[in-house]
């Protein structure tokens, strides 16, 4: 059976980076061995300033200081950006040109989840500083112009290729984004409808019966914190986009929070009606869900985690990721079939279904590891949830048939973000605080905070 063929846009892309290569290659086997010494010298002398420079031009946007201040970041995007100056400028081997273009290609991929225009600004200024140093270290003024010019094309393939790149990320974030929104409008809306309407007829009998006990505004929490206030700032943003009848909701929404008096009753009102006139708009599907499990599938997981950066920055409340594992799973399909595990891992997401809001998100991750996005929760919050869920994990046997149970434990690791554009930082810090829940003996819950 013949091979299938690659897409258009595959094509193109792939043509463009095979004319970036035959550039590159030429510029290395153009440059003279003294441009090539000055520019290596002068490089590895001066690697430290040049990323100063490089820094400091991001940190005049307004937006990315909000980020780039952070200690941490500024520590690793130095010295990234040291090492990445001293491989473009510095190694001149010919035969680990494709190494080098795969690590401009990442490091496209990685800013396509933070901002490409902020790199390209801070290329500009590598440029100017470079040009100086030259100029500084050399007496021969031809030979310093020369290897400016080497430097400055080097520099440009390289943001050429990252931009490239990024562009091709960023199409892909925006397809997933939009799949995601279409596998959120084939939910069975007739349930998620009466799912909302109750959690909202919750909140405005509580809120009715603390107008009548003289408790207003002490026991009721808002109804922005409330289950279906969470639901429609994280989740109705993605399944009725552009929508007014869903701005008039948050717009009520705020008012009931900022002036709750009697008028809130009117409001409700507003809000059940406009409520309705969303759903009526989807159509009545299922689909796009984990086979097994009936979660959400973790091909949405970057669209969600963006957005939740998003309103992060915006608002600034925080969220946390909760990564589940369960202990010992091999051996729950060693020795009692794979029948068994399948059931234990249905009767895991309905445990954390039960443990959740209904504004959090819960994924099948893969295998036997399941994220949970704890949103508007603090890591403290999280962790708190990450226990509940332990614990009722380990009072539920799972039933195996012919009167059997099988009882399991899990093992969590929780972080929350910490304003890092990133949101594969905040996973990879969830992971390794379930690697240390695992290696504390396993059935327990870890904050990366605690580290």
């Amino acid at each position: 059976m013949p091979a299938p063929r690659a897409t258009p846009a595959l094509e193109t892309a792939s043509a463009a980076q095979a004319a970036l290569s035959a550039q590159w290659q030429a510029l290395l086997l153009e440059t003279p061995p003294e441009e090539q010494a000055l520019l290596r010298r002068v490089v590895q002398a001066h690697a430290v300033s040049l990323a100063d420079q490089f820094y400091a031009a991001m940190l005049e946007d307004g937006e990315a200081r909000a980020f780039l201040s952070h200690e941490a970041v500024e520590q690793r995007l130095h010295a990234s950006m040291q090492r990445w100056l001293i491989e473009l400028l510095g190694l001149w081997d010919g035969e680990r040109l494709d190494e080098c273009l795969a690590r401009q290609r990442q490091i496209g991929i990685v800013h396509a989840r933070v901002r490409v225009e902020l790199v390209m600004r801070g290329a500009r200024r590598i440029k100017v500083g470079l040009l100086a140093l030259l100029n500084q270290s050399c007496e021969d003024g031809h030979l310093a112009a020369r290897a400016a010019l080497t430097a400055h094309g080097l520099i440009d393939l390289a943001v050429e290729l990252m931009s490239a790149q990024y562009g091709s990320a960023n199409d892909a974030a925006v397809r997933t984004d939009e799949a995601y929104r279409s596998h959120a409008a084939t939910m069975n809306m007739s349930l998620e409808r009466e799912r909302q309407r109750n959690a909202l007829f919750d909140w405005e009998n509580r809120f009715l019966h603390a107008m009548m006990t003289g408790q207003l505004g002490h026991e009721l929490a808002r109804i922005g914190q409330c289950s279906f206030g969470l639901w429609v700032r994280h989740k109705a943003s993605a399944l009725f986009v552009h929508s007014s009848e869903l701005n008039s909701i948050i717009e009520s929404l705020d008012r009931i929070d900022q002036v709750m008096l009697p008028l809130c009753l009117a409001e409700l009102e507003q809000t059940r009606y406009l409520t309705d006139a969303l759903f009526d708009q989807l159509v009545h599907l299922e689909g796009g869900r984990d086979a097994l499990t009936q979660l959400l599938n973790r091909r949405f997981l970057s669209a969600i985690l963006s957005r939740e950066v998003e309103l992060c920055r915006n608002t600034g409340q925080s969220f946390s990721v909760i990564l589940l594992d369960v202990d010992h799973f091999k051996r729950v399909n060693d020795q009692h079939g794979h029948e068994a595990g399948d059931r234990l891992l249905q009767q895991l997401a309905k445990v954390q279904v039960d443990n959740i809001r209904s504004g959090d998100f819960l994924f099948r991750y893969g295998g036997e590891e399941f994220l949970i996005l704890c949103v508007e929760l603090n890591a403290a919050q999280a962790l708190q949830v990450a226990e509940k869920i332990r614990l009722a994990v380990q009072a539920e046997p799972v039933a195996l048939g012919h009167q059997q149970q099988l009882s399991v434990t899990v093992s969590l690791g929780v972080a929350s973000h910490d304003g890092h554009p990133d949101y594969q930082r905040l996973i990879d810090r969830a992971d390794q605080a379930l690697y240390r829940a695992k290696a504390a003996g396993r059935n327990c819950a870890v904050s990366a905070e605690d580290h």
